[in-house]
């Protein structure tokens, strides 16, 4: 049987440079934004690209597109975006699965609409999982069955595990359901169901190559009509396997398998095929650089047409793309990618350096493809169109991005007119397939905000910094106070647009770190994290998730050691709130820990330490608090009293978060409100021309600039209060609205607050581009308070 070969071009291979065009393209450079700026599907994600579709948009009740990742924690997950809604909604499907983006899932509609989910571990003896939908188009629950498919009675003695999964229904059959995935001997395997998933047939090897070397495993891509044909495009086995690893093809119909000149080569449930029997696409024993296959599709004749990276070594990978014209494959090397993404740690070898940015076609269109290219040192994603005069048009997605954006995924079923075509990784860290944080982007341009006084528009605007925070992580501790702040402004978003993935990253963190805090656990830093826990078991109900920090304040409370709110010359500085910054960190998690346990000595504890702190650092002469007893008799540079922005900033916040909390006829009470409605005038007295509040408010000319995260803090809890009765809305709205106003100025086109000071204990300069955790925790907190004010209007 005569296979067809590969044209000349690929048997003379040039000097390759990164970003070096081989196919002839017109490259349009004024195209392309920072990836940061795309909306996100998830703040964390990513998936490998042998588990397919990944990403399917359908239209019934509603038009949405589907996608499925797995976490940083290794949750696997699935999720959509509404084009309608403009809301992206997701739903956990197992918790703490894997960390390992090989469990990526695959995705599979049903005709009634019920969508089925399918993934498992990776190389492991677990089965395939099968969630299928309770009802058309509802994310919110689901069946869970597991698929023990490999036949180990067959094929006895030979390794057995899974890995990948991919579903395709053909109409002419019935609507049988093919599932592909590796499995029996790291071979590619295949079972199928007549009764919609309910019972399946034992797997059969579906490709198998030459046992030249123990467990070799041809790597598979799979694509559909959907009626009656499955086309397949394969390697011999892993590029770092085999040093020629060349690409195939064949397609199943009517119960047999063919080449690509439409010879038999297998019948279903027959013998494997054999790569040999299959149509040569790209043959690694002539050019002898091995590839590696990454999707195929077929064009409105049904033609198949292929895409993969060739490597002249490692450190160039070679996108190639090949069309079968009914006689021979036409190919073409597109671009050299630059060599892997993962970022090898130094002074190691990298692990998988054949992991190329990626490439995936349009199944809709297969002569655009999405690719990711390193351009200036980043991988960019770029849109590359085929013109009929054989030459290529390439439009950037990306463009002057600062992270790498891999691994695209075209969506299936998306046609020209549809806006969101394809998904793709942007990485804050991808190191190796178990160790990732990487965000699912959108080509969706993040919506801007035109009214900063449009509910709609701030929730947006609360989403996209709340997303551009997660994927953009700090150092320290996420137990630590400075993530305590904003997972307590995560709270709030959550409250307001109730997305289950911003619940889900606070239950993660408690989860992983085993619901405890940090040591020190008088420090009241500690116990900002304690906060999140409480407000996570008022909607969970598990009491694991307090009992440590039960514990931790349980201490505090049997302690007879007289409170010292001394913060100079004390030693035991950190034991006892001696910092204004504390009653922001600390009375509120008491105050929370009482309203869920009902036991009052929580609050008394809460109320008697605020007072103790109170009476040592408050001015009642400025109506502020002093940041700590170091600054009694300080002076700015122009001789005035240092009252620092954002150390007022926490007490007024938490102020409100106390009176949330404190009960109405408590005797207390009256002077928590005195306090702050005393602060709430100083303020606003103290407010700017630009709306915001100055780092050092009494000295505006130190440092001009208004500082976003104390500004935050006063406009939350202003709102607070005039949301509350406690301030006089005709007096206080209209500087409310004015800093609102300003602050969203502050959020650039990616979500990112900026104009933040650093982490301090006085005034000193900020810039624009700085940025802090705990302030996009007070921007979200606001961003609450400003929808119910303008509700409440």
């Amino acid at each position: 049987m005569i296979r067809k070969m590969l044209p000349a071009v690929f048997y003379f291979i040039s000097v390759v440079v990164t970003g070096q065009n081989f196919a002839g393209v017109k490259h349009i450079d004024k195209t392309g934004n920072h990836s940061e700026s795309y909306q996100s599907l998830t703040f964390d994600g990513a998936w490998c690209w042998f588990s397919d579709p990944r990403a399917v948009y359908y239209e019934g009740n509603h038009r949405r597109t589907y996608a499925a990742w797995v976490d940083s924690y290794g949750d696997v997950i699935v999720g959509y975006y509404d084009h309608d809604a403009k809301k992206i909604a997701s739903k956990v499907l197992e918790d703490n699965f894997e960390i390992d983006d090989h469990d990526n899932p695959s995705l599979l509609f049903m005709p009634d609409g019920r969508l089925m989910v399918f993934f498992t571990k990776h190389s492991s003896k677990y089965p395939i999982l099968l969630f299928t939908m309770k009802n058309p188009e509802d994310i919110s629950s689901w069946e869970r069955k597991e698929l023990h498919l490999n036949d180990e009675e067959t094929y006895k003695g030979f390794h057995s595990s899974y890995t990948y999964a991919n579903p395709v229904m053909l109409s002419a059959e019935n609507n049988r359901i093919y599932l592909f995935w590796r499995g029996i001997d790291y071979k590619p395997n295949y079972s199928y169901s007549d009764d919609m998933g309910k019972t399946w047939r034992k797997s059969r090897i579906l490709i198998l190559p030459e046992r030249i070397y123990n467990l070799r495993r041809p790597y598979l891509k799979i694509a559909s009509n959907g009626k009656d044909k499955i086309a397949f495009a394969f390697t011999d086995g892993h590029p770092r396997n085999e040093s020629e690893n060349s690409v195939y093809y064949m397609y199943y119909k009517k119960g047999a398998f063919y080449d690509a000149e439409n010879n038999e080569i297998g019948k279903l449930d027959g013998e494997p095929v054999k790569p040999q029997n299959a149509s040569v696409v790209y043959d690694a024993k002539l050019t002898k650089q091995k590839a590696w296959v990454w999707d195929v599709a077929l064009d409105r004749e049904e033609n198949p047409v292929i895409v993969y990276s060739k490597f002249p070594d490692d450190s160039n990978h070679v996108y190639c793309y090949a069309r079968w014209n009914k006689k021979s494959w036409n190919n073409y090397d597109l671009v050299n990618s630059g060599k892997w993404f993962p970022e090898t740690p130094d002074g190691a070898i990298e692990r998988e350096p054949n992991y190329s940015g990626g490439i995936s076609i349009d199944h809709e269109n297969p002569n655009v493809v999405y690719l990711s290219v390193k351009r200036d040192s980043v991988f960019e994603i770029e849109k590359w169109t085929l013109e009929k005069n054989k030459k290529w048009i390439a439009e950037n997605i990306t463009k002057g991005s600062s992270k790498n954006n891999v691994r695209p995924v075209s969506v299936l079923n998306a046609d020209e007119d549809n806006p969101l075509q394809v998904l793709w990784m942007q990485n804050t860290r991808y190191v190796h397939y178990t160790d990732f944080f990487s965000s699912i982007k959108m080509n969706l341009p993040s919506p801007k905000i035109t009214n900063p006084f449009n509910v709609d528009e701030i929730k947006n605007l609360m989403r996209q910094a709340a997303d551009w925070q997660l994927a953009n992580p700090i150092k320290e501790s996420k137990l630590d106070w400075h993530y305590g702040a904003f997972y307590i402004g995560l709270e709030a978003l959550y409250e307001t647009v109730e997305e289950d993935r911003y619940l889900n990253e606070m239950i993660n963190v408690g989860q992983k770190n085993k619901w405890r805090l940090l040591n020190h656990i008088f420090n009241a830093d500690r116990l900002t994290i304690a906060d999140v826990y409480v407000w996570l078991y008022e909607r969970e109900k598990n009491p694991e998730m307090i009992d440590i920090a039960k514990w931790v304040m349980d201490i505090h409370k049997v302690r007879t050691v007289k409170a010292d709110p001394r913060y100079d010359k004390n030693n035991y500085r950190f034991e006892w709130w001696t910092w204004c910054d504390a009653l922001f960190m600390a009375p509120p998690s008491f105050a929370r820990m009482y309203r869920v346990t009902g036991d009052s000595g929580y609050l008394k504890y809460a109320i008697d330490h605020w007072w103790i702190t109170s009476d040592y650092l408050y001015s009642k002469e400025d109506s502020l608090f002093y940041r700590d007893d170091r600054f009694f008799d300080k002076k700015s540079e122009n001789g005035e009293k240092i009252f620092w922005c954002r150390g007022n900033g926490w007490v007024i916040a938490g102020l409100a978060r106390m009176l949330n909390i404190i009960p109405k006829d408590d005797p207390s009470r009256p002077k928590f409100e005195n306090q702050f409605k005393e602060m709430a005038h100083k303020l606003l007295s103290l407010q700017r021309e630009h709306g915001l509040w100055t780092a050092s408010l009494y000295d505006p000319e130190q440092l001009p600039m208004g500082e976003s995260s104390g500004s935050a803090f006063y406009t939350y809890a202003l709102a607070w209060g005039i949301n509350n009765g406690l301030l006089d809305k005709a007096v206080f709205e209209p500087a409310v609205k004015k800093a609102w106003k300003a602050l969203c100025a502050n959020v650039n086109e990616w979500g990112r607050l900026g104009y933040v000071q650093q982490v301090a204990g006085d005034p000193y300069p900020f810039y624009e581009n700085q940025w802090q955790v705990y302030a996009t925790g007070a921007f979200l907190l606001c961003g609450k308070e400003m929808i119910t004010l303008l509700n409440n209007n």
